[in-house]
């Protein structure tokens, strides 16, 4: 499908079936149209050659980081993986099979949400693994505090059920829930032992770059760490140009048809 040039014919169908169904969209369903708007451009990024630099994570754990994989390797999901938001199925694979392959023995994952990637993270990281999940503290107010944030962030601080699916199935004996805005969360306690971090916290740069930051000095010698929601567009922009700029720093990758974006450890670790 990729190897040849497209005639002008399918250019023009396929301007014309986006604008035509782009402008039913956005007036039916305005909403709904800027997902879908925001979707197209960061595709048309990601064909185009454009940001990170597309890499696989679980090919880099096999063939570069040496991690073994066995015949009887497995990933699990929770069996209910739809909640309104988050990260998608194909994300949660990939989350799921780096940390099947690379066996973290500590997590820390910044935005807890509904626990959703939490549990996918326990499910498959070594058995005597803690997974460590930093959220806003429950109250009528948290979506105040998180000032910071983008109008999503605040909406989704309103819809939240904390870690609803770490106990949901029974998993919180892997599992420590932190509770602090992630601008006054002090990651000393943590540093040099952490071998998979996950950033999905707020989605402004100051609130990106300060959990980036904090991260690098967790990270451990080995392990990955991956970002959520690159790419994107409108209010998600800010977020995706501070990675961008990071990426002339030290080498950082995009996993391919996601919003993931990733670096080793050792590579964030040069941040401090």
């Amino acid at each position: 499908m990729y190897g040849r040039s497209l005639s002008l014919q399918e250019i023009t169908s396929g301007l014309l079936g986006l604008n035509l169904g782009g402008v039913s969209l956005a007036v039916r369903k305005p909403a709904v149209f800027r997902g879908y708007l925001s979707e197209c451009l960061r595709r048309y990024d990601e064909y185009a050659g454009n940001g990170l630099q597309p890499k696989d994570p679980i090919a880099y754990l096999r063939e570069e980081a040496s991690c073994p994989i066995h015949s009887e390797d497995r990933v699990q999901l929770p069996p209910r993986i739809v909640d309104g938001g988050g990260t998608s199925l194909e994300e949660l694979l990939v989350l799921a099979a780096s940390t099947r392959i690379l066996q973290p023995k500590r997590v820390f994952e910044i935005g807890t949400f509904n626990g959703r990637t939490t549990s996918c993270l326990i499910l498959n990281a070594a058995p005597e693994a803690t997974v460590i999940s930093l959220d806003l503290p429950l109250s009528p107010r948290a979506s105040e505090t998180a000032s910071g944030g983008i109008d999503t962030d605040r909406d989704l601080i309103e819809q939240r059920k904390l870690a609803a699916y770490v106990y949901e199935f029974k998993l919180e004996g892997h599992f420590q829930q932190v509770l602090c805005d992630s601008m006054q969360f002090d990651p000393e306690p943590y540093r040099d032992s952490i071998e998979l971090g996950f950033v999905d916290g707020a989605h402004t740069r100051a609130y990106v770059q300060n959990d980036t930051e904090k991260m690098a000095i967790m990270m451990a010698e080995r392990g990955l760490v991956f970002w959520h929601d690159y790419g994107g567009k409108g209010s998600f922009r800010p977020l995706s140009k501070y990675l961008d700029e990071l990426s002339r720093r030290i080498q950082m990758f995009r996993v391919p048809n996601t919003t993931l974006a990733w670096t080793t450890a050792s590579e964030l670790r040069r941040l401090h």
